[in-house]
């Protein structure tokens, strides 16, 4: 359980938050105080996350976005403020994950792999970092991976998953001086919906289990707590940060 209310008074935007990790963060940060907007394109599992921050007693706002859209971030960063006066937090998760080389990977599939993993975050963050900066400034945690740290990925994953590093240390150059910070979190291998599809066989689960030195995959609510200590005033002297979130996956050099 939360140690502390955090992020009383703080409204928080959670893109992709309709399950996986977007979920658990919105969540997480319902639990320690802050009002939840959740932006994803399925709206029915973004209700879902809605009711699970109002069971915390905390307002949430459902918005429908399409964060490759800049139309559609610009709007969603506008309809969080106009709900609740303010931004800010920012966790951009909405991602995506396919596999392949170089060769196997055709133009449409890289496209749309970096547009989301990549494009969205920045439309996302460019929106974002406005409204923060009318509110004084404010906390970015984006998701890079494991996959964005070494070449073991999909081309296409990989090479977005890397941009979202830079990306992020970029912005925490850029904005340190207005009070605008941002870190990135690389999560391992996580059990989400997704993941768990594609370690559907119990043997394959067991190696992937076995590559992090902690013997398991990590629950999206260990994610969460990452989320919320980079985003809180406890980190508030930590900016341009990668923090690994992965069992000693990346330490092991496996």
């Amino acid at each position: 359980m939360p140690e502390a209310r955090r992020f009383d008074g703080k409204v928080a935007l959670i893109t992709g938050g309709a399950s996986g990790l977007g979920r658990a963060v919105a969540v997480r940060l319902a639990s320690e105080g802050a009002n939840v907007a959740v932006a994803d394109i399925d709206e029915d599992g973004g209700r879902q996350t809605c009711r699970l921050v109002e069971g915390h007693g905390r307002r949430a706002l459902l918005i429908r976005a399409d964060v490759t859209k800049a139309t559609d971030a610009e709007r969603m960063v506008d309809e969080t403020v106009d709900a609740f006066g303010r931004l800010d937090v920012l966790f951009p998760s909405a991602g995506t994950g396919v596999g392949g080389t170089v060769l196997d990977t055709d133009e449409e599939q890289w496209d749309y792999v970096v547009d989301l993993d990549l494009k969205g975050v920045f439309l996302s963050c460019k929106y974002a970092i406005r409204a923060m900066l009318d509110s004084g400034g404010g906390a970015i945690v984006t998701v890079s991976s494991i996959g964005g740290m070494q070449g073991k990925a999909g081309a296409a994953f990989a090479a977005a998953k890397a941009g979202v590093v830079n990306l992020t240390r970029s912005m925490a150059v850029a904005h340190a001086r207005q009070n605008v910070r941002a870190n990135c979190i690389c999560p391992g291998w996580v059990h989400t919906a997704i993941n768990d599809a594609v370690l559907s066989d119990p043997e394959r689960k067991a190696q992937v289990a076995d590559r992090h030195p902690m013997g398991r995959l990590g629950t999206p609510e260990e994610i969460a707590a990452a989320v919320a200590f980079l985003a809180s005033d406890g980190a508030s002297w930590i900016t341009g940060a990668v923090l690994p979130v992965d069992g000693g996956y990346l330490a092991s050099g496996r």
